[in-house]
């Protein structure tokens, strides 16, 4: 049984979830769609000091119902001081910058895709550990290029995912397919259609 594994009163436990009521959610949201969709948030506000952002983290939808209601997590981005000293700020101040944050929010989703299919296909991955790099161009952010070159921002991102676990010949190739299921890995390597509105405060 793998260590990540284990029985609590005669039900089954894997990486700290009750397997039969995560099976059961997989049922159910299979026979209500609708009502297991799903919508996530956050909002931004700009600090007074260029490019950092308090960003927040809160309610979010489940099937048009409103959740999590007294929920707020805050995330303040920003750039690496170094960054910073060098585009001329009076005070440098070191953060994690936007495009690592997205990162880092791709990495748990990997990491979390993989996980619970492994559950939910009985396979025995102990751990995993993913590293994205983004290899960027910021000649349009700074207006050097027209948006119209935005193919041009990124070189492509690398990925590495290093699973952990003693698996089958046929149990790695399932799992090397997981994280094409990722939610994120969908959002950043997918075109999502977006119309963004532009408000001006009176």
């Amino acid at each position: 049984m793998s260590t990540h594994a284990r029985r609590t009163e005669n039900e089954r436990v894997e990486h700290d979830v009750r397997v039969e009521e995560f099976l059961e959610f997989i049922d159910w949201l299979e026979e209500h769609p609708e009502d297991g969709h799903i919508e996530f948030r956050a909002s931004g506000d700009a600090e007074a000091v260029a490019n950092r952002t308090t960003a927040t983290i809160g309610p979010w939808g489940l099937g048009g119902d409103e959740m999590g209601g007294g929920r707020e997590h805050t995330l303040e981005f920003g750039l690496p001081p170094e960054l910073e000293e060098t585009l001329g700020y009076l005070d440098p101040t070191g953060r994690y910058e936007a495009v690592e944050g997205a990162l880092a929010g791709l990495t748990a989703c990997i990491n979390g895709t993989i996980v619970w299919n492994a559950i939910r296909e009985g396979v025995p991955v102990e751990g995993v550990t993913t590293t994205v790099y983004a290899p960027v161009d910021l000649r349009m952010l700074f207006g050097i290029h027209d948006t119209d070159r935005a193919d041009e921002m990124y070189d492509d991102l690398e990925i590495e995912i290093e699973v952990e676990g003693d698996l089958t010949d046929e149990q790695r190739e399932a799992v090397g397919d997981y994280y094409r299921r990722s939610p994120v890995y969908t959002l950043v390597t997918l075109a999502q259609p977006n119309s963004p509105t532009v408000e001006f405060a009176d």
